[in-house]
């Protein structure tokens, strides 16, 4: 494009606040008809909106037209803030010292001309000054918003098939019904373990669903071992009150359902939301139906879940309501909650006090015990902060290290029996998988919930797993059966199973807990409480360990209750211990080993990506011990905006969306984005000194299951139906092999290569990621788990506007400032840091998304 005119300048923090005033009154001139400014892409509300591909040039006039009877000055035409890829040009070249004269009905034309490398939202204000000959002393403005939309035709077709419509549910007085039981699924689940300890109902007391100031003098007493187990029971009962509260919001009216045509038996309910767990649905879950058209009904179905693939729910009912069943019926749908993991919870905090647990739950004091053999990973021994991990049985590190731990209490203390727990099963599929490299397989069982799909079961561990392969289901064991492992593996919540069967006092001598920082307090004491024996000198001097494993400063539990979080249920037991509790906290010389050891040697990433959580998260003491032909493997990369630097913040001006009545958001011009990056990696590997990557190496996050699966069908359905568009597609090989998730799917990963979508372009939303948990902003836990991922190259895709609201991106943002890191393209996102310009901006910004693209 040519150069700038009038319209490339732009104004001065003094005259920005005066056109805030004006943008918020008239500015786009809906009240002055007697100035007309068009174009052949006008929208509404002064918008002027126009599309073009990545690489191409748009020129097009815009006309400014005096439709007065009396003579006007045209001043001057300046954009609020200046965006290199805009330029604008007319043949006088005014400005305020070079006025043009617009006689009645004269048209002046001013040509904008445009081009980007990029995909995106690229707006831009401008403000044009004019003042009548009547009254030179009144000058006006009028201002246009131009926002040009860099995309390929690819995002057209895999953008919202529909608009958003959110489901709202309406309240009704729920009357007592009949309830008809539904067919459970076909499991021939064999349970031979005992249930010698009951589990209660422990349902919420009536009086604290109708007044919630029953509890309050208990929720602001100081948690100590005589009042924890009723604190922790309040605390739970006010989670659940608030969970039957949301649940009301997935309730459905006049929903269809179809047969499973693979069983007839079956019929599939579509439920929106449910791969992001809104709701949560999992297999043996239920949830009730109704026929709409029969409001009066006092009958209602009972459904019980199946299966779950994507957003489908295949439940079984019971023959009364499939006889009566017609495609094309109509069903109101009410979800529930599995209540098991609530219960068990509540069971483990009332038996820390039966047990006596006080110096698990609040140490006091501690037992000198080292002993020192040779390490089966001899890597560790090169480490010293590892090496006192091992030796002192830590309360905190590295998964590897807990696992050699694990190794040297079996060997080095006869008759030991440990529990190995972590909140999710994937995490404990990887302690197991670990284990199994130096432990006898017949020692380690991995003991695992029902309810799980037997397919996501690693094929390495399915010789340890409690399945049986001649009835193709799973099993429960016998408690002496159990008693002859050496190592039992399985998660806190599944741990309750082993609390009913009551094993012998002392039997399990040490209990391991990883990603221990990712479950609440009661969820840990789950695996404790009926299971572990407080070591004592005289007695047990062998055992009653716990060793709890994790990161504070990452992923903690997610929970709902506004006063259960603020009044302590959101932290976890390591997160409490080390807060609170004088033994792990941090003296002038450090932590006391024998209670924390800080693992300070970071084995997996460049110094630069490391840079930011350190400074951040870890008191900036981590040390980078990367390997240096790895960690620096694309420091020369052709597209990093520093040589030498591995990291690539990219802005792009996205639109964060919805479709259907699926709550989950997307934005398009981010995957584009990522896809763009995804194929130059793969277009310059073994290139210019870059080794081959495989899909391996690389991982896509992003905070939304939406933008997940549209990634994936960018990666996998664009390069069959779609190559035409996008010809990059036809250079991924092995489609299934990339990683493609949510940062929860990703903790305790890595890649060499990490790709982050934060998806998020609209200000409005950023309250909802925080009621629910999900994207970066204001979750600096999410943030630092998907930043430390990466091993060699960081990119990360988003909006700058946005993303500069977020204390974890201004810091960031500063070390771009300071010359450590930088954006890419810099010319897109400076403007919109700038303290002058950046109410204006987003104003523009806001204003250019009011219609859908």
């Amino acid at each position: 494009p040519p150069p700038c005119a009038g319209g490339g300048t732009s104004y001065t923090r003094n005259q920005a606040k005066k056109i805030i005033r004006w943008m918020k009154s008239d500015f786009t001139g809906q009240k002055k008809k007697e100035i007309l400014i068009t174009s052949d892409y006008d929208l509404t509300d002064g918008k002027i909106r126009f599309r073009l591909l990545p690489n191409e040039q748009k020129h097009f006039p815009i006309y400014i037209k005096n439709n007065t009877n009396v003579l006007v000055t045209f001043a001057q035409y300046k954009q609020l803030r200046r965006m290199r890829s805009y330029s604008f040009e007319d043949v006088l070249k005014v400005t305020k010292s070079k006025p043009v004269l617009l006689n009645p009905g004269d048209v002046y034309e001013i040509t904008v001309h445009f081009s980007s490398n990029f995909y995106g939202y690229f707006p831009v204000t401008l403000v044009f000054e004019f003042w009548s000959e009547n009254d030179k002393s009144k000058k006006f403005l009028i201002g246009r918003f131009l926002s040009a939309v860099c995309n390929s035709k690819l995002s057209d077709e895999l953008g919202p098939t529909s608009k958003y419509t959110p489901y709202q549910k309406k309240l009704v007085n729920e009357r007592v019904k009949r309830n008809v039981e539904g067919v459970k699924p076909l499991s021939a689940l064999i349970y031979d373990l005992q249930q010698e300890i009951p589990l209660g109902q422990f349902l919420p007391p009536g009086r604290l669903r109708n007044e919630i100031k029953a509890g309050m003098d208990l929720l602001f007493s100081k948690l100590d071992f005589s009042n924890y187990g009723r604190r922790f029971s309040l605390l739970l009962h006010l989670e659940e009150i608030q969970m039957e509260v949301d649940i009301r919001k997935y309730d459905r009216d006049n929903e269809e359902m179809t047969r499973d045509p693979r069983n007839k038996t079956l019929l599939i309910l579509d439920v929106p939301g449910v791969a992001e767990n809104r709701p949560s649905v999992l297999r043996g879950d239920h949830l009730h139906v109704e026929f709409s058209e029969n409001k009066n009904s006092d009958v209602s179905y009972k459904g019980y879940v199946h299966a779950v693939e994507l957003e489908k729910v295949k439940l079984g009912f019971s023959q009364e309501l499939l006889q009566q069943f017609i495609p094309g019926t109509k069903f109101n749908v009410v979800f529930t909650f599995n209540r098991l993991p609530l219960r068990v919870q509540h069971r483990a905090v009332q038996l820390a006090n039966g047990r006596d647990l006080e110096q698990f739950l609040f140490p006091t004091h501690y037992f000198l015990f080292i002993f020192f053999t040779r390490l089966y990973d001899r890597n560790l021994e090169k480490n010293e902060e590892q090496m006192r991990a091992v030796k002192h049985i830590v309360r905190t590190g590295k998964t590897v290290t807990m696992v050699e731990a694990i190794k040297q209490v079996l060997k080095c203390i006869p008759g030991t029996h440990v529990l190995t727990c972590a909140p999710s099963n994937s995490a404990c599929d990887l302690l197991c998988q670990r284990l199994m490299n130096h432990i006898d397989r017949s020692q380690i069982y991995r003991l695992m919930a029902s309810s799980r799909n037997y397919r996501d079961v690693p094929e390495d561990i399915k010789p340890c797993c409690n399945w049986d392969t001649r009835n193709d289901c799973y099993v429960y064991p016998k408690k002496a059966e159990l008693m002859n492992f050496r190592v039992i593996v399985t998660t806190l919540i599944t741990a309750g199973r082993l609390v009913s069967a009551k094993f012998p006092k002392g039997h399990f001598t040490h209990v391991f807990i990883d990603e221990s920082g990712h479950a609440v307090e009661p969820e840990c004491v789950t695996a404790i409480a009926g299971l572990l024996d407080v070591m004592l000198p005289n007695q047990n001097v062998n055992g009653g360990q716990l060793v709890l494993a994790g990161d504070p400063k990452q992923l903690g539990p997610i929970l709902r209750s506004p006063f259960a979080i603020d009044h302590g249920l959101g932290r976890s037991l390591l997160e409490r211990l080390m807060s609170e509790n004088s033994l792990y906290q941090k003296g002038t010389d450090g932590y006391n080993s024998q209670f924390v050891t800080k693992l300070l040697k970071n084995y997996r990433s460049h110094p630069s990506i490391l840079k930011i959580p350190n400074e951040l998260f870890y008191d900036n003491e981590l040390e980078s011990c990367a390997d240096q032909l790895l960690s620096n493997s694309y420091c020369n990369w052709e597209k990093l905006p520093r040589m030498g630097c591995p990291i690539i913040f990219h802005s792009v001006l996205g639109k964060d969306q919805r479709e259907g009545n699926s709550p989950s958001f997307f934005n398009v011009i981010e995957i584009e984005e990522i896809i763009s990056y995804l194929k130059a990696l793969l277009q310059t590997q073994k290139k210019k000194g870059l080794a081959k990557i495989s899909p391996k190496d690389i991982g896509i996050i992003s905070p939304y299951r939406k933008q997940v699966h549209l990634t994936i069908s960018y990666i996998a359905v664009g390069a069959l139906r779609y190559c035409r568009y996008l010809a990059a597609l036809r250079f991924i090989p092995w489609l299934g092999a990339y990683k493609v998730g949510s940062v929860e799917e990703f903790q305790g990963q890595e890649r060499k290569v990490i790709l982050i979508s934060t998806v998020r372009s609209s200000e409005s939303y950023v309250k909802f990621d925080e009621d629910f948990s999900l994207g970066f902003l204001k979750n600096p836990k999410r943030f630092n788990v998907a930043i430390t991922r990466a091993k060699a190259l960081l990119i990360l895709v988003g909006n700058p506007v946005i993303l500069g609201k977020d204390p974890s991106f201004i810091h960031q943002r500063h070390a771009c400032a300071r010359g450590k890191y930088a954006w890419f393209p810099p010319n897109k996102v400076w403007g919109f840091f700038s303290s002058i310009n950046r109410e204006v901006c987003m104003i523009a910004f806001h204003a250019n998304h009011c219609i859908a693209v």
